[in-house]
This record gives structure tokens, sequence and C-alpha cells, in this order.
């Protein structure tokens, strides 16, 4: 009678896996498949990242005799209006003011690209959580109704319902568990009876693998490398949310420094405006040339070309910067303006290079990823080995017109052995030597990638230290350029110059600006690639580094 409890108890969970399964919609099965990834994902980003910050090292300070002097912040350049303002604009709409925060937190809010990059996360995890279910407990259930029309023995109805549940085990081999009832209903003549049969039965096997196949480590190769690729796809993602903010702020300063230039331009061509009525005027009192209002109106058509010029590359830039962050053409932007930061950089080389071995993301993926290749040879050369298996079995069955007596309790057992030669192993062979090749070139990579690491550390401080000296220089040679045209306007007045002489001045100075712009820019820029490249650069759920 045991027996027969366990067959309607298995029962029983059979037909409450098939209700369940009923009741539940295709917008059922998203939500829950959504619920497992995201539940996967949380969990895979707190194990890979959550201590992340405890265990990073930070570079140490530069020697006193590797320092660099100290630089100050350059200081906002005021300037007019934004000169895109009113191109564009919408009546009674206005325009989105972009500054590097909404920029950054539009980009991984609606930017293409990131929300791209997050779904193949998505689908990441979504692949894991079924080969999770695949190394789980297989129930399958089926029920089936058979009718027949036998000649002379008239028809005979069949209803027979079977469970079972199968399991890998961590040794490599499988249990199963299975269970069957029947009933068989003839009808007919005379002769033949009418009162139905039940036969029951209740199986359970185990194959277990003794050589080749063995273990946990062959066997469940899948579910590893599962669990460690949605790792890797964690840090892989971190490291692109890392990459895209700094692209996002490369691109949104160099708006800045276009319309920076834009406006040293603007600047520059009502100066020359300026500087040609003048030299108008001064020809009718035959204090100038004529060659030199010649000189004045080129110059004044030389600087509005290259103001038109400038100004639809700005425009098209923030046409593809709002494009970048996923927003419709049509939205009227102002690019604030923000001028980037000046942060020093001095750092123990040494000491930057050590920090980046341990910090960096895309290294511990490539040392991890060596290991897997270390475990593709040795899941290689198991399938080298002979096939020797365990097979185990045990049932019993019942048969009887009452279904309470027909429990199963007529037992039978099985045990055996079977062993296959390994005389045929031309592909396991070629297999087993493909990955120690692969292995071997895992690990001249990885070598080479330790070497361009510290090569790159070292590159960057010294275009950091480089790109800082620079721009000290620069702005000593804008106060240059700042005195030279004030002085040049006072002779010119005097008379000691000519018109050419100022309008180079004024051009030099325009020049200069711009360079010292962009100079900030790329100093900017480049510490934070450092700090990337130091595993030092956390990005919030905004898009935005933290300190």
């Amino acid at each position: 009678m045991s027996t027969a409890r366990s067959i309607l108890a298995l029962a029983g969970l059979a037909w409450l896996a098939v209700g369940q399964s009923a009741c539940l919609s295709p917008e059922d099965y998203s939500a829950q498949a959504d619920f497992q990834v995201d539940t996967l994902l949380a969990e895979t980003d707190t194990s890979a990242l959550s201590d992340r910050r405890a265990r990073v090292l930070y570079p140490e300070a530069a020697r006193p005799d590797d320092e660099t002097p100290e630089q100050s912040a350059a200081a906002p350049v005021d300037e007019p209006d934004d000169p895109t303002e009113a191109s564009g604009a919408s009546a009674g709409v206005a325009p989105l003011q972009l500054d590097l925060a909404t920029s950054l937190e539009l980009a991984v809010t609606t930017g293409r690209d990131f929300i791209n990059r997050k779904e193949s996360l998505y689908l990441e995890g979504l692949g894991l959580t079924l080969t999770r279910y695949d190394f789980g407990p297989q129930l399958n259930s089926t029920v089936a109704y058979l009718w027949s029309d036998l000649k002379n023995s008239g028809a005979n109805n069949r209803l027979a319902w079977d469970l079972g549940v199968s399991q890998i085990l961590p040794t490599g081999g499988n249990f199963t568990i299975g269970g069957a009832v029947a009933a068989l209903h003839t009808g007919g003549g005379a002769d033949n009876g009418s009162d139905p049969r039940f036969d029951s039965t209740l199986d359970l096997a185990l194959t277990q693998p003794l050589l080749r196949g063995a273990g946990y480590e062959v066997s469940h190769e899948a579910l590893t490398q599962g669990e460690r690729s949605i790792v890797y796809a964690v840090r892989d993602f971190e490291l692109f949310r890392e990459e895209y903010s700094i692209n996002i702020a490369r691109e949104f300063f160099d708006l800045v420094s276009r319309k920076q230039r834009l406006v040293n331009l603007e600047q520059n061509w009502r100066d020359v405006q300026f500087d040609l009525t003048k030299a108008e005027a001064l020809r009718l009192v035959d204090r100038n040339k004529d060659e030199d209002v010649f000189l004045a109106r080129r110059r004044v058509i030389t600087a509005e070309t290259e103001l038109l010029s400038a100004r639809a590359d700005y425009e098209a830039a923030v046409d593809g910067f709002k494009l970048r962050l996923g927003l419709p053409s049509t939205t009227h932007v102002v690019i604030a303006d923000e001028t980037p930061s000046f942060e020093p950089v001095s750092l123990d080389p040494a000491s930057a290079v050590a920090v980046s071995l341990k910090n960096r993301l895309d290294l511990i993926n490539a040392a991890e990823r060596l290991q897997d290749n270390e475990r593709y040879v040795r899941i290689a050369r198991d399938g080298l080995q002979a096939d020797l298996g365990l097979l185990a079995a045990y049932g019993v069955s019942g048969s009887d017109t009452d279904f309470v007596n027909a429990y199963p309790e007529n037992a039978s057992a099985s045990l055996g052995l079977s062993l296959s030669l390994p005389l045929n192993r031309q592909f396991e062979r070629n297999n087993y030597r493909s990955t120690q090749l692969a292995l071997e070139h895992a690990r001249r990579d990885y070598s080479l990638l330790l070497d361009n690491t510290e090569r790159d550390i070292k590159d960057q401080l010294r275009q950091l230290e480089r790109v800082a000296q620079q721009i000290e220089l620069q702005k000593q040679q804008v106060e240059q350029e700042q005195r030279a045209v004030a002085v040049t306007e006072i002779r010119y007045e005097s008379g000691d110059v000519d018109n050419r002489d100022l309008l180079d001045a004024r051009q030099s100075l325009v020049d200069a600006q711009n360079a010292l712009i962009d100079l900030t820019a790329n100093h900017f820029i480049s510490r934070l690639t450092l700090l990337k490249d130091m595993g030092l650069l956390f990005i919030d759920t905004k898009g935005m580094w933290t300190p």
C-alpha cells in the first residue's frame, strides 16, 4: 500500500504541475524570465563587484624628484550667449540645457548603444537560467488515451499516465525515478469480460560513468562555464559603462571646445569688421593706403568664411550628440558653458602599474579565462579514457482488476558494467592537442596583456605630464598674445604699425585660446582614462563617476 500511496503522490504532483502550466500566459512566462534574470544578475553583480572598492589598491604619490610644478585650474573664459541658441528652436518650447551630468544621465537612460549592451547582458543571464534548469531535476509526465475497435472482440479503451524525474549527479551519473499507471477496458461479446484491468509500475535507474565522463568537472562543464561567463559578462559590462561615460564626456567637452572656438571666431569677426571700418575711415583722411583697406576686407571675408564653416560643423556635431544620447533629432538643445576641471596627476609609475595589475576587471577576466583554458585541457584529457559505466536498476510492478490491489509488488533488480575500449579516439586526440595549443596561446596572450598594461600606464603618465606642462605654457602664451594685441592696438592708433600687424596679432590670440581649450579637455579625458585603466573609476547609476 505504501507504494500505491507513492504513486498517487506522484500523480498529484504531476497534475499540480500541469495545472500550473495551464494557468500561465506568455506574459507570465516573460515576467518569470525577467524575475529570474534580474535576480541572477543582481546576485552576480554583488558577488563580482560589491567588494571591489574594498579590494582595490591605490597608487602612491610620485617621489619629490618626480613631481611636476603645481598647476592651478584654468579659469573659465567669459563668453557671450550660446551662438546656436536661436537655431532650430520651436516656438514656446524651452531648449534642453545639456551639461555634463545631464548628458551622462541621458546617455545611460535613452542612449541606444547603452540599452543594446544592457539587453545583451540580460540575454547572457537568460541563457544561464536555461543551463541551470538543465542541471536541475527534470520532470516529465504523459497522459495518453487510446481507443481501438478490434474485429470480433469489440472496442478497447486504454488510459495511461506516467510520471518521471531525472537528475544529473555531481559524480557525472544520472538517476531516474519513473512510475506509470494504466487502465484497460475491453468491451464486446458475451465471452469477453467488461471489467477494466489496472497495471502499475515503479522504476529506479542509475547510470554512473567510472572513467570517461566521471566527476563534477567533466559532467558539469556547461554549468561551470555558464556561471563563469556571466561573471565575465558583468565585469565586461562594468568596463563598458566606464568607457561609455568617458566617451560621452569626451564628446560633450568636444562640443564645449567647438562652441568656445565659435565664440572666439565670432569675436574675431567683429574685430576685423571694426578694423575694416577704421581702415576705411583712415583712408578717407589719407592715414592709410588702399592696400590696407583691401587687406582688411580680405580678412573680413576670411573670418566670415571660417565662422560659417565652424558654425555648420558645430551644429552637425550637436545633432550627432543628440542621436548619441537617444534624443529625437528635432530636440532643441543648448550646450552648457562648462569648463573641464584641471587636476594635476603625480603618481609613482611603479605603484600605478602594480595598482592596475591588481584592480583592472579586464585583467581579472583574462586571468580567469586562462584558468578556463587549463580546465579545457583536463576535460579533453578525460575524453581519451575508456568508457566504463555502472548500470543499476530496480523496478516493481503490479496488475489486477481492482485498482487498489494493482499497486506494484513484483520486484526486479539488475546490476551491470559496460566497457568500451578507446580504440577510436582520433577526434578526442585532436581535440586534446588543440586545447593544449590553445592554452599555450592563452598564456602568451595573457603575458602580452600584462606587458602592454605596464607600458600603457607608464605612457599615460608621461602623456599627462606632458599635457600638463603644455597647459601651463599655453596659459603663458595666451597672456603673451593678449599683451601683444593690447600693445599692437596702441601702436596702430599711433600709426607705428599697419593694419596687417594688428590682424595677425588678434588671430594669434584666437589660436592660442583655442589651443588652451583643447589641451584642458584633453587632459581631463586622459586623466579619466588613466583612472579607468588603473581600475579606480567607479560609475554610479546616472553614468557619473564617483570619487
